[in-house]
Parts: structure tokens; sequence; C-alpha cells
């Protein structure tokens, strides 16, 4: 396997930018975003399509965290 070029890291960084942003924007409905998110596929290997996943599923946990969030009882719903 060899390393991305700078081009290829910029590419996927934009497609993860910006199916990021369409999720923020549509309150986390991925479908809404499946033209995004097959770009942000194709741009970016796998690897780092499950690593940009689960960065941003635990920073949007810590934020919950910071913000008083208890996950042993959390809020009725």
């Amino acid at each position: 396997m060899s390393v991305p070029l700078k081009e290829d890291r910029r590419k996927c960084w934009d497609a993860r930018d910006i199916y990021f942003k369409c999720l923020e924007e549509n309150n986390e409905d991925k479908t809404k975003c499946q033209k995004y998110r097959a770009q942000f596929e194709t741009s970016c290997s796998s690897t780092w399509v499950k690593y940009f996943d689960r960065r941003r599923d635990y920073l949007k946990y810590s934020e919950k965290l910071e913000a008083g969030f208890d996950p042993v009882n959390p809020p009725k719903t």
C-alpha cells in the first residue's frame, strides 16, 4: 500500500468535510446525505473512512458528556 499523495489527501478531507457538514445541517439524517457519503467513500480509503466515522462519533459523544449527559441515566424521551 502506498502513501496517498497530497492531492489525494486533500480530496479525501474535502469530501469528508462536505459529508459531515451535510449531516449537521440535516440533523444527522443520513438519507439526505447519501450522495456526499458515496463521494466520501470513493475519495478516501476504507480505513480512513472508518477512522473519520469513529472519530466523529467519539467527538460528538464527548460533547454530550461535557454538556452534562449522563450515559448511565439518559434523559427519558
